[in-house]
Order: structure tokens, then C-alpha cells, then sequence
């Protein structure tokens, strides 16, 4: 995650400096794009490699690429081409360890267990974007890419220190439009989509709009977001153990919106620190909330597919949000593309108000166990 979450706000603005206006945007979905590839293809492939193998693969795809970006005067297509590389070595990674999670937490405990995970992932995400960003204002950007090369190279050397399990059986956890169809699982797929394009969304744009100096610059945005956003992953998987996951989910989508108003005026500093803190919170809460509902309704040997199906709903809606801030920046410019976010945030809510309300009863019942 280091090595993801260094290059997340750097790449975009690399693109935007030397493509098209609105090139940034598709930075942010070539990344993303990557990752859903990789996600949706891991419980397949969890059929023929076991668990360790695809970590160490996984975390060279990340590695490799990022050298790419030693080159700021690269082309375009050798950047985006890398950025999907990276995404899919992300991609394949997030889903084993999500899987593993779901097998390995007590079903009382799984809220705190995704939580928790979410604090760990989400500790990265509170200060190293802003280091990506900082040094390439200052002019090192080739220090970033050398960051997120090591950092994934490490990952890789990490995960050689797990037991070797076996690869799953062949033709478990690889049903993932069997999974799909169910109405409730495809609802909360949708929305949750949804929500994740406002992710996409603001890593586009705050590099770009936000100032890169002061308090209401990007980097402080990034940090701010960051630390709430892990905060928010926390405390809702604590509330979701003993409280209706609907509650979690509207709560969520109250504090992005929040956000999402305040950055799109921030009419001073102050309007940027409340804009990252809301909605950092409120996303972390809906990322944890989103996991719950989609885990109460899958059974023990889906614990795969569910993985892949959460992450990927992830970046899926990130690789449009990107898409979408990018074609509007282009046509109206940033400060008219930031109201779209609000908008598509105001879509998912009868999608969420649904999901985790014919979730409620079966969160109810893990947490009695």
C-alpha cells in the first residue's frame, strides 16, 4: 500500500502536465482499471496458485512498473500502461488478503477484523500520498518512484515468510456471476460503485485544484482524508458488530456528502480541512459498512468472489469517477467538474438504503454469535 498510495496523486498529475487538459483523469483509470482486472481474475487463479505465489507476484507487478516514472518526460502511453500494470498486482494482492480475512475473523468479530485491517491499509494512506506529492512539487518525483519500487519489492521479500497453502480447489469461489445476480449482493455491488466514484473523483482533482502550498493545499487535503478516512474504516466496524449496518451506510454517505459540498466551495483553508475530514470519514465508514452487507450474505467457500466483488466495486467506481472528473474538466473546467461527485453520491443512496436494510437482521445474527 505504500507503494500504491505514494504514486496515487502523482501519476494523474504527470499525465495533466504533459497531455491534454483533462489527461489526469485517465491516470486515475488506468490505475484502477488494472486493479479490477486483477481482482476479478484472482479467484480464478487462486485455483491453480496458492495464496503466497500470487502475493509475491503480485507485489513485483507493483514494483517493476514504477520505474517508469524515473522518467517524468516519458510518453504518455508507457505512463498509463504502468499504471495499469500496477493496478492489476494491486488488484491481485488486496483480494487474498481480504479472503483471508473473511476466513480467518470469528463471525462476532468481523467488523472489528475489517476495521482493523482498514487501519492498517488505511495508515499509508494518511501520509504518503502527500509525500508523493510534496516531492514532486519540490522537483524529485523520481525520489517517489523510487519509494514505490522498494517499498513493493519489500512486500514481495515479506510475503516469501508466509506458509505455503495449498491453491484452493478448482471451480471454488469462481462464480462470480452467479454471486452477481442476487439481487441484494448486486444493489450493494452498484452502489457502493457509485460512492467509490467521489474516490476517484477527488484524487483527480485535488492534485490538480488544490493549491501545493498551505493549509488548504492538496497534500494537507491528502493527509487530513487519509487519516479519517482509516479513522472512519475503524470505528465503523466496531459500531456494524452490534448495530444495523444501514445505519453505518447512511451515516457514511451523510459525512461524504459533507465533504464532497465543502471541497467543491471551499471558499478558504478551513472549508479544505472540513471537506477532507467529512468525507474521509464518512467513506471509511462505507467502505467497512459495504463489506459487512456483502459478507452477511455470502457463504464460507464465496468468501473469494465477496473479496473480489467488494475491491472491485472500489475501483471500478474510482476508474469512472477519474473518467468522469476529467471528461468534465475538459469540457467545463475543475471548478464546474467537482459538482458531478455530489451527484453520483446522491444516486447510490436508495441502492445503500436498501442493501443494508435487507442486511440488518443477518448483521444482527453475526454479532450474536
Amino acid at each position: 500500500m505504500i507503494s500504491f498510495q505514494t504514486l496515487l496523486p502523482v501519476v494523474p498529475v504527470l499525465l495533466e502536465r504533459s497531455g491534454p487538459h483533462g489527461a489526469a483523469g485517465a491516470g486515475t483509470a488506468a490505475l484502477f482499471i488494472g486493479t479490477v482486472a486483477g481482482e476479478l481474475l484472482t479467484p480464478w487463479v487462486m485455483s491453480f496458485w496458492s495464496p503466497r505465489r500470487l502475493l509475491i507476484g503480485g507485489n513485483l507487478l507493483i514494483a517493476v512498473p514504477s520505474l517508469v516514472y524515473l522518467f517524468p518526460d516519458a510518453p504518455a502511453a508507457p505512463m498509463l500502461a504502468a499504471a495499469a500494470v500496477r493496478g492489476f498486482g494491486t488488484g491481485v494482492a488486496i483480494v487474498i488478503c481480504i479472503a483471508l480475512l473473511a476466513e480467518l475473523a470469528p463471525s462476532n468479530r468481523r467488523g472489528r477484523s475489517i476495521g482493523y485491517f482498514g487501519l492498517a491499509t488505511g495508515i499509508p494512506s494518511i501520509v504518503v500520498p502527500s509525500i508523493g506529492v510534496t516531492l514532486l512539487a519540490t522537483g524529485h518525483g523520481g525520489v517517489a518512484a523510487v519509494i514505490a519500487f522498494m517499498s513493493a519489492l519489500g512486500a514481495a521479500l515479506l510475503a516469501l515468510r508466509l506458509p505455503s497453502h495449498k491453491a484452493a480447489e478448482s471451480g471454488v469461489a469462481t462464480n462470480m456471476l452467479a454471486e452477481i445476480r442476487r439481487p441484494r449482493l448486486l444493489a450493494m455491488f452498484v452502489g457502493f460503485a457509485l460512492v467509490s466514484c467521489t474516490f476517484g473523483g477527488v484524487i483527480t482533482y485535488t492534485p490538480v485544484a488544490l493549491p501545493s502550498t498551505g493549509v488548504g493545499s492538496a497534500a494537507v487535503f491528502l493527509i487530513v482524508s487519509g487519516a479519517a478516512r482509516a479513522g472512519g474504516r475503524w470505528v465503523s466496524g466496531v459500531v456494524g458488530d452490534h448495530r444495523p449496518i444501514r445505519l453505518v451506510l447512511i451515516g457514511g454517505l451523510g459525512l461524504m456528502a459533507v465533504g464532497l459540498i465543502a471541497l467543491a466551495v471551499r471558499s478558504s483553508p478551513i472549508a479544505v480541512l472540513i471537506a477532507a475530514t467529512t468525507y474521509g470519514m464518512g467513506y471509511g465508514a462505507i467502505q467497512t459498512g459495504s463489506y459487512l452487507a456483502l459478507v452477511a450474505r455470502s457463504g464460507r467457500s464465496d468468501w473469494a468472489v465477496t473479496s473480489a466483488l467488494w475491491n472491485s466495486a472500489i475501483d471500478i467506481g474510482a476508474s469512472a469517477g477519474g473518467i468522469m472528473v476529467g471528461v468534465s474538466a475538459a469540457v467545463y473546467g475543475y471548478a464546474t467538474a467537482v459538482w458531478v461527485m455530489p451527484i453520483v453520491l446522491l444516486m447510490s443512496l436508495p441502492l445503500l438504503w436498501s442493501a443494508g436494510r435487507s442486511n440488518a437482521s443477518a448483521a444482527g445474527a453475526h454479532a450474536a454469535v
